[in-house]
């Protein structure tokens, strides 16, 4: 598997996780105002990919320097 591609996959998951992982939150915000949820939701999609691209980063440097030993 190429480093963009491992990247996106670690990002993607991690994206999904963090919609399931406050998915009551999301019901709640959805309930009061339906742009509330829907802010909410864009928020936990955008930042959890960004922390899986960081996350996906790291994990592609350390395989990196592991394979150029």
């Amino acid at each position: 598997m190429n480093n963009l591609r491992r990247m996106h996959m670690i990002a993607g998951t991690l994206a999904i996780l963090c919609i399931v992982g406050n998915l009551p939150k999301i019901v709640e915000a959805f309930k009061i105002d339906w742009q509330n949820g829907i802010s909410l939701l864009s928020t936990l999609a955008i930042g959890g990919y960004l922390l899986g691209c960081a996350m996906g980063a790291i994990v592609n440097l350390f395989i990196g320097w592991i394979r150029k030993k």
